[in-house]
């Protein structure tokens, strides 16, 4: 027989610690959830006296890696997966100015962050009768993805990598996953952002004002130690995720209306003849909002901001009975004087929310 994968989920919960499972979980409906156990298993090797084949095999260790492909709400749970990936510095919420009910939620980095926020992680499969769950405790993440279609939905993805199991608890599995902790409650489409309504700006380009692209992805990277760098001795399970890098970049094609922009690039200014050594520069914005209003004309909205992004371009392609594009790649660096990245989700969460358990 066959089972279908809808009534499955994920869903995870702030920890306050390493090794402390959290209790109070999210839940996020998702096109595709890859995330699980992962065990290195490997042959003996081969010995004197051996055969041509394989004698036997052990297991060195085990961990939980993967992620999931979703369409954000930003009604109010997609605020944790943000404070997740953010890490260190806390949020900031506040009235939005002007009303009396939407909060504007900021994390801002600078790029000297270097600790993240641990989580456990339940994911549900379904059985012919019932659901297995899956239980991994001590998740980082390692990559938070937003890509704007060029018409459709905004979607992102999420990697993540976890300890699994530490040496108090390797109950790894539920079964009949039913309860505290697995009882999944979802939010609506109607906070889901759209690419009609999304913005991407270059300010020394575009003067305030949205750029014509076809399609905008953003990948916000923490480079985390692997598990072969975090083993040790008398443990099946890595010790930590720890952040060594931490990097942004953003992409997009462009719809070519004129050389000013390849020209800015590649020669440092619109009117450039000569080739430049200096790498061109400009701060950048992506702003996606939901058609629904939380009130008024207040709309949900997510805003990512990064004040220096070392762009580059490629070649415009040339193709027969289609229109010019090239593709814009930007890396954000962090400055003297200047923050790294803003994030703002703008949506009716009042109850100081995203703050992680201590």
């Amino acid at each position: 027989m066959s089972v279908t994968s809808l009534s499955g989920a994920f869903g995870f919960a702030p920890q306050s610690a390493k090794s402390t499972a959290g209790t109070t979980f999210y839940w996020y409906k998702a096109y595709n959830i890859d995330y699980g156990v992962v065990i290195d298993e490997r042959p003996l090797p081969q010995e004197i006296g051996d055969s041509l084949v394989p004698t036997g095999a052990f297991r060195a260790s085990a961990y939980s890696a993967g992620g999931l492909d979703f369409t954000p709400r930003l009604e109010d749970d997609f605020g944790w997966l943000l404070a997740w990936a953010m890490g260190e510095d806390g949020v900031v919420s506040e009235v939005v100015p002007g009303s009396s009910n939407p909060q504007a939620h900021t994390w801002t980095l600078d790029g000297t962050e270097n600790a993240l926020s641990w989580g456990t992680v339940h994911v549900m499969i379904p059985e012919a009768t019932d659901k297995l769950g899956i239980i991994s405790i001590d998740n980082k993440v390692s990559m938070l993805r937003v890509t704007v279609p060029q018409t459709g939905l905004v979607t992102a993805r999420m990697d993540l990598a976890g300890r699994l199991f530490d040496e108090v608890t390797d109950n790894i599995f539920e079964n009949n996953a039913s309860g505290a902790g697995w009882t999944p409650a979802f939010e609506d489409f109607d906070s889901t952002p759209v690419a009609a309504k999304t913005t991407f700006k270059i300010d020394s380009v575009s003067s305030g004002n949205a750029l014509e692209m076809t399609g905008v992805t953003m990948d916000f990277v923490n480079g985390l130690t692997t598990p072969q760098q975090e083993m040790t001795v008398g443990s099946y399970s890595p010790d930590d995720f720890t952040a060594v890098s931490r990097n942004v970049t953003v992409r997009g094609t462009y719809k070519w209306p004129s050389d000013a922009f390849f020209r800015q690039i590649v020669g440092g200014s619109a009117g450039a003849t000569t080739f430049s050594d200096e790498v061109f520069k400009g701060s950048a914005e992506i702003q996606m909002k939901a058609p629904k209003e939380i009130t008024g004309a207040y709309e949900y909205s997510l805003t990512l901001d990064f004040p220096n992004v070392v762009f580059q371009m490629t070649n415009p392609r040339l193709a027969g009975a289609n229109i010019i594009t090239t593709d814009i790649i930007g890396t954000a660096v962090a400055t003297a004087g200047s923050q790294f990245m803003t994030a703002v989700l703008q949506n009716g969460s009042t109850a100081g929310p995203y703050t992680w358990p201590t």
